[in-house]
């Protein structure tokens, strides 16, 4: 596994959830998919890969005020751990997956480029492994609470502007832009900020 499926990404965000509301009540997977905005019938079906998970990732609780929670301190999960139960062995190539496999290529002996699909596989592998999902969690209030910041320091606007495409002008230097406004000739070419 290299690319992430919606498997992975919907599963980590759900550990997130739980990792954010840690020691609080049991979180029911209706409130996960509306916090989340994500399709419950799924998520229904990646918490049963994380409780199954050898060691457990998440328990249940059963009852009105069900649902759940993480089986242990989001500081002792990594990463690696969930990405793994949901996607499977780190894999950027077939012939550089994790653990014992049978050959696949008659060539995997004398590949040339067998060194760098390990190595991609070792690097994505060493990162999953060095990162919990406490720091995940939260990294993810701390750019959360930065963008409430920003939404209050720059108030969406009332009304809506809309340029049309034919005013948009581009100008003889690559990379810039000219949106003239009323009245206003071309001469005012701006370059695209870097």
């Amino acid at each position: 596994m290299l690319r992430v499926s919606t498997k992975g990404e919907y599963g980590v965000r759900i550990m997130v959830d739980l990792a954010r509301h840690y020691g609080e009540r049991p979180r029911s997977l209706t409130d996960i998919s509306q916090a989340e905005m994500l399709p419950l019938a799924y998520l229904e079906q990646l918490v049963k890969l994380l409780r199954e998970a050898e060691p457990p990732l998440v328990s249940s609780t059963r009852g009105a005020h069900g649902g759940y929670r993480l089986s242990r301190d989001p500081a002792q999960i990594t990463m690696g751990e969930i990405v793994r139960v949901l996607e499977g062995p780190i894999a950027p190539m077939i012939c550089a997956t994790e653990g014992e496999m049978a050959q696949v290529c008659g060539f995997l002996d004398a590949c040339k480029t067998k060194y760098l699909w390990t190595k991609v596989r070792d690097v994505v592998a060493h990162t999953l492994d060095t990162m919990t999902l406490a720091d995940l969690a939260r990294e993810s209030s701390r750019e959360a609470a930065q963008a409430q910041g920003e939404q209050q320091a720059f108030p969406v606007a009332t009304h809506n502007q809309f340029i049309a495409l034919s005013d948009i002008h581009v100008g003889p230097i690559s990379g810039g832009y000219y949106i003239p406004k009323d009245g206003e000739s071309e001469t005012g070419f701006r370059p695209l900020s870097k």
